[in-house]
């Protein structure tokens, strides 16, 4: 924990009083991440065909993955579709929802990068609809914040998180905004991630709650232990409850977001 006084040595901002530094955390690109997996996967005889999004899914002692294209008939199969499932397996749609979070991302602060996050750190609040920002390679800040239960893409992503920006940095007021986009990631009503088995020889993994980036790295070696028959890790994580959202897929999705105006009013009062 920082001393109080320290505060705009790390954040300059005059909206926290209290920070926790974790300094085993970092930052990485996660494109890029995702690009140089895709490129070891394939230096290893591994294949990734896109757009060829999945259909139907044939049980059986060799299931049998179909698409608008063709099929692929495997031993094993991972379901890991996360917020993209849709209804390809109503049995995991119904214990999850999608979201979607918005992202922006301003033009080069030059300067003024090292004036607002003097310690170069990535930052997330402890709200129950919390803002999240760090700063690029470039200097950009990139600032996110904000779920859309039901996941859909607003119009003005900017119009969305740029008041957040300026909430927490008054500084940034007139400077412009160059990017902003949506990702979805999908919840679970505990916020805990999803893994199990459909069947003997189709496993899934889901649920991530916002955290994907690093659980699903620890989730495809879980993942693959399982299928070599070494389950106790991958068990773990099956043996943890999970139950559908109250109002099921009709209306899970009004039910949370008025949950949710609550909690952020309560962020708003700070009680």
């Amino acid at each position: 924990m920082t001393d109080p006084t320290a505060i705009r040595a790390v954040v300059n901002s005059d909206r926290y009083q209290g920070l926790l530094i974790d300094p085993t955390g970092g930052h990485f690109h996660p494109l890029n991440l995702a690009l140089g997996e895709a490129a070891a996967l394939e230096s290893l005889g591994g294949r990734v065909v896109e757009h060829s999004g999945v259909t139907r899914i044939e049980r059986g002692a060799a299931p049998t993955v179909h698409t608008a294209q063709g099929s692929v008939r495997a031993k094993f199969v991972t379901v890991a579709c996360n917020a993209y499932i849709g209804d390809l397996e109503p049995q995991l749609a119904a214990k999850s929802m999608p979201c979607g979070t918005q992202v922006i991302a301003t033009e080069p602060l030059g300067d003024l990068a090292g004036d607002i996050l003097p310690s170069d750190y990535c930052v997330e609040d402890n709200n129950f609809l919390l803002d999240y920002f760090r700063l690029s390679a470039d200097k950009r800040l990139i600032f996110g914040g904000g779920v859309i239960y039901g996941a859909r893409d607003p119009a003005h992503v900017e119009s969305i998180i740029a008041p957040k920006m300026v909430r927490v940095f008054p500084q940034l007021k007139d400077v412009k905004v160059e990017f902003g986009w949506t990702g979805y990631f999908l919840l679970t009503l505990n916020r805990l991630p999803q893994m199990g088995c459909l069947s003997n020889n189709i496993y899934f993994s889901q649920g991530c709650s916002g955290q994907g980036v690093t659980f699903t790295n620890l989730a495809g070696r879980l993942l693959g232990e399982a299928i070599r028959g070494q389950a106790e890790r991958f068990d773990a994580f099956a043996r943890l409850p999970h139950y559908p959202f109250p109002g099921g897929r009709t209306l899970r999705v009004p039910f949370t977001a008025m949950g949710a105006l609550w909690d952020e009013l309560r962020d708003r009062l700070g009680v």
